[in-house]
């Protein structure tokens, strides 16, 4: 199987872009003074839609040929939920600690209030989880089960049920109020939802059978015409701010757009992207879990043992201190947490779940070689 480093360097772009948001509000916090960082990083917090799409889409590829297959459903939901819960759980027990010892320093922004039995399952509550940015996994979870359900169906049957799934969410969210009060079915009607399934139809389209193959000019041109003046117009009307349907509509169809082009790039043209996203793009989700606590952490040094923290020049030595830890707390987390849970879960796989492909007719996608993005997410 060949693999797509393109996915992997949007998931570098995007697990970057949520740092930079929140380095922008911990100098904001603990900085004081004149600020480096652009208030234009508040973009940033868009990088939680580009996973989203991105999931979709790896969804897609990972079971290409095993819908209607016997023991697949049971295969996908290991595999989603021993990718999820073992590195979230290296970093809830962390969180937890911290929590027990200094109740103070979690969850501020929410009165320090937590349930942690639902936090520790990724259960939908009233309180966001005791790890803040693991709010995203409880929409993860929700896809990967409702998705498990469509693998049922034969494969010819995806494209018509996403695009009922979508007109559900629409109409949930245009003919009621929305939703206000976290809960299950807060998370199941959520306009995030839009976002994975944009993801999902941009795999669809890809791999389509008579897909043409088309030279660089003609994959790149809508792309350049469509996505600078879309994501130039999402950040003039700070769309990005909202949680409702404007926000997951016009960024599922900006990150759709750029992840369908990003893989079409690499799998027609065999355009390769720069290698550094690639990298954050390995390590994106334990980065992504880690991050807040690191910044957090450095934050409160700032704030106690710098001499000035309100000059410039104190910004300027903190900043990269923070990337720079940021990142190599990741790479360690990742090389001896997170890869060592994966290489377990894939062996119990292997052992637990035999593949078996629905025989020919069942209008089931028959094995081939497919393109499958690097670490499964």
């Amino acid at each position: 199987m060949k693999k797509l480093e393109s996915i992997q360097a949007l998931r570098g772009i995007a697990v970057l872009a949520v740092v930079a948001f929140h380095a922008m509000t911990v100098e904001h916090r603990y900085g004081g003074g004149d600020q480096l960082l652009p208030g234009l990083l508040q973009f940033g917090q868009s990088g939680v839609d580009l996973f989203f799409v991105i999931s979709g889409f790896v969804m897609v590829t990972v079971t290409r040929g095993r819908f209607a297959g016997r023991g697949e459903t049971g295969r996908f939901l290991w595999g989603r939920f021993s990718r999820i819960y073992p590195t979230y759980w290296f970093y809830y027990c962390l969180t937890a600690t911290v929590f027990l010892a200094r109740p103070g320093w979690v969850n501020a922004t929410q009165g320090h209030q937590v349930d942690l039995l639902a936090s520790f399952l990724l259960f939908p509550g009233i309180h966001l989880p005791l790890v803040m940015v693991a709010w995203s996994l409880i929409h993860e979870l929700w896809f990967y089960l409702a998705f498990a359900v469509l693998l049922q169906l034969h494969e010819r049957m995806l494209p018509p049920m996403l695009l009922l799934w979508a007109a559900i969410v629409i109409l949930a969210n245009t003919l009621q109020p929305p939703l206000r009060t976290p809960g299950a079915a807060y998370i199941a009607l959520h306009p995030f939802t839009l976002e994975f399934i944009s993801g999902a139809l941009a795999a669809l389209l890809l791999y389509r059978r008579s897909a043409p193959l088309r030279g660089l000019r003609t994959v790149l041109i809508p792309a350049l015409i469509v996505l600078p003046p879309g994501i130039a117009l999402v950040h003039h009307f700070n769309i990005v701010n909202s949680m409702g349907l404007l926000r997951a509509a016009t960024l599922g169809t900006l990150f759709g757009l750029l992840v369908y082009t990003a893989a079409r790039l690499e799998t027609f043209t065999g355009w390769q992207p720069p290698g550094v996203l690639v990298f954050f793009g390995n390590i994106s989700y334990t980065l992504y879990l880690s991050h807040i606590l690191v910044l957090s952490a450095i934050g409160r040094l700032w704030r106690s043992a710098s001499p000035a923290p309100a000059s410039l020049v104190d910004n300027a030595i903190v900043l990269p201190t923070m990337l720079l830890a940021v990142t190599g707390c990741g790479w360690l987390a990742y090389r001896l947490v997170e890869r060592p849970a994966l290489d377990f879960s894939h062996r119990l796989r292997q052992r637990w779940f035999a593949r078996q492909i629905p025989p020919d007719g069942d209008g089931a996608a028959r094995p081939k070689a497919t393109l499958r993005p690097t670490g499964e997410r």
